[in-house]
């Protein structure tokens, strides 16, 4: 990949962007891979901290995946300024050995921040995480406290791909954190070339989006708890604060495969919101 010239390296000074990118089932017969999420979820992070912004990250602690491209990407990038915030659920941590969680604070370093979250998404210290009831925890429970932690500390989410089946909690995780995010206040950038529990949303949104897409697109045969969780979105989402793409810019982000064009939208689009 090249390095991305977006837009000038302070423009994004101070503003915090969520990020939720994962595999989907619809990935093979787009012709892509679980390696394309990953290049664009590097594309992305690259473009927002070279712009200056924080990218946060609530999700799982694997080093072999998203989790290697936040601290690479942050050590190689960022400009003065706290790249990124690694925030992490009592689900997640409780089943990690706190010194594998204090070599990632460790790695982090001043280029950014880990944040461990009780069962309630409360901030605990490390000194505190032997602590705690790990058999007390509801898994969802704690998942869905995370997301809200996330969603009311940051001021966009990028979403792109994740599962419609074989989620734990209530509902799938992409589905709820583009909720929570939407509830919040926080513009949202959908990324649907990925398939998945993004597509969802998008087709929620305006099913004419997808017209270039395969039948039957996205794919896993949505339950009632999906499709119930499809209408709160739709309806936060209705009343929610919208992102500054024009209409081209929407087509193309729920389209592409390209992780430059979806970096280059996003960013573009969070600048333009700071100069209204």
């Amino acid at each position: 990949m090249t390095d991305p010239s977006v837009i000038g390296r302070d423009s994004l000074v101070g503003v915090r962007v969520a990020i939720s990118v994962s595999e989907s089932a619809d990935l093979a017969r787009l012709g892509l891979t679980p390696k394309h999420c990953e290049l664009v979820v590097a594309e992305v992070v690259r473009a927002i901290i070279i712009a200056g912004g924080t990218v946060v990250y609530g999700g799982r602690l694997k080093p072999e995946g998203f989790t290697r491209i936040f601290l690479e990407e942050a050590g190689r990038f960022r400009n003065k300024t706290e790249a990124v915030e690694l925030c992490v659920s009592q689900t997640e941590f409780s089943a990690l050995k706190v010194k594998k969680l204090s070599l990632i604070d460790q790695r982090l370093g001043s280029a950014g921040k880990l944040t461990l979250l009780d069962a309630a998404g409360n901030p605990v210290r490390l000194s505190e995480v032997a602590e705690l009831d790990a058999d007390a925890i509801d898994p969802g429970a704690s998942l869905t406290a995370m997301r809200e932690y996330v969603s009311s500390s940051t001021a966009a989410r990028v979403v792109g791909g994740g599962k419609r089946a074989g989620y734990l909690g209530s509902e799938p995780g992409v589905i709820e954190e583009a909720r929570l995010s939407a509830a919040a206040g926080a513009q949202l950038y959908i990324a649907g070339g990925y398939g998945g529990a993004a597509a969802a949303l998008l087709s929620t949104v305006d099913a004419s989006l997808f017209e270039w897409a395969p039948p039957g697109f996205p794919l896993d045969v949505a339950n009632d708890d999906v499709v119930a969780a499809l209408e709160r979105f739709s309806r936060v989402f209705s009343q929610a604060k919208q992102n500054s793409l024009d209409s081209r810019e929407t087509q193309l982000l729920a389209a592409s495969h390209r992780p430059a064009d979806i970096a280059t939208i996003v960013v573009r689009g969070l600048s333009m919101s700071r100069e209204i």
